[in-house]
């Protein structure tokens, strides 16, 4: 194959790609029905995943026991932030997805200190004072929006 034409494919594919991911960022907002919808089905797999882990019977293995939750809950907060909520929905959704983003974030954060040597039971009690507030938020916009499914109870 010549290199004119090896350019010329190189370049279909790279527009290729990028329609692609534009196509897929979900640049235009959803309606109601169908921000629930899948938003709802998100979290619902979610939660799935959670119900699964063991809970820790000791302290050694608050570790493994949050980084199974960071693995569990990371593409939730990836799906939940690519939908776009209509303009009614846009508020509290936004707030609804950084609150659950700040759980996230608050986990991965203890488990860098756990991994770090923290020890487990400071650890776990300074996770519980930084999920409470995050917590609550994400529990109040996800009321607002209906969507029970996420709020986490």
């Amino acid at each position: 194959m010549n290199r004119r034409r090896r350019l010329s494919l190189g370049l279909l594919a790279a527009v290729l790609l990028a329609a692609a991911l534009l196509g897929g960022c979900g640049s235009t907002a959803l309606t109601d029905t169908q921000l629930r919808s899948r938003a709802g089905r998100v979290c619902a797999l979610a939660t799935r995943r959670t119900n699964r882990i063991a809970t820790p019977t000791m302290p050694t293995q608050e570790a493994s026991f949050i980084s199974r939750g960071i693995v569990a809950l990371a593409p939730e907060v990836v799906a939940l932030r690519r939908l776009r909520a209509p303009g009614g929905m846009a508020d509290d959704y936004r707030d609804a997805v950084e609150a659950t983003g700040a759980e996230l974030t608050a986990l991965r954060s203890t488990l860098k200190g756990l991994r770090a040597g923290n020890d487990p039971v400071v650890a776990i009690k300074t996770l519980q004072q930084q999920l409470a507030p995050a917590e609550m938020k994400a529990s109040i916009a996800w009321s607002a929006l209906e969507l029970p499914a996420c709020r986490g109870d």
